[in-house]
This record gives structure tokens, sequence and C-alpha cells, in this order.
């Protein structure tokens, strides 16, 4: 399994630690090292995006129904 296969299995913080690493590694890594952050950062800002509207969404549902439940009573 590849890296990039690999990443939708990620948990929150090893997506994040490794986004961070391979923007590092994109702007001060040795050539090699930056060939590949160049190949990984595209999906992985793709996940973290997909993530981050899913969490958005979530807490845009929470707040409706919190709201939902207040006016009722």
């Amino acid at each position: 399994m590849t890296l990039i296969e690999r990443i939708p299995l990620l948990n929150d913080q090893e997506l994040l630690s490794l986004l961070a690493n391979a923007r590092r590694l994109d702007i001060v890594g040795t050539p090699a090292q930056r060939k590949g952050a160049a190949e990984v950062l595209p999906q992985l800002e793709l996940e973290a995006s997909k993530r981050r509207a899913t969490a958005l969404q979530a807490r845009k549902r929470r707040a409706a129904a919190q709201r939902a439940t207040a006016g009722a009573a």
C-alpha cells in the first residue's frame, strides 16, 4: 500500500502531522524530498479539506439541534 493509498486511513493527528511535514519539506527539503512532498501534498490537502468540511457540517447540525431544543423548551 502506498502512502497516498494510506492517507484516508490516517487519523486526524497523523494527517495533520504528515501534512505539516510535507509542507516543510516542500520548502526546505532536498530536491528528492521536495519531489516526494509535491507528489503527496495535493492528496493530503484534499483529505484535510474534506475532514474540515465534515467537521464544520457536524458543528452546524449540533448548533441547529441545540437551537431547536432551546426553542422548544
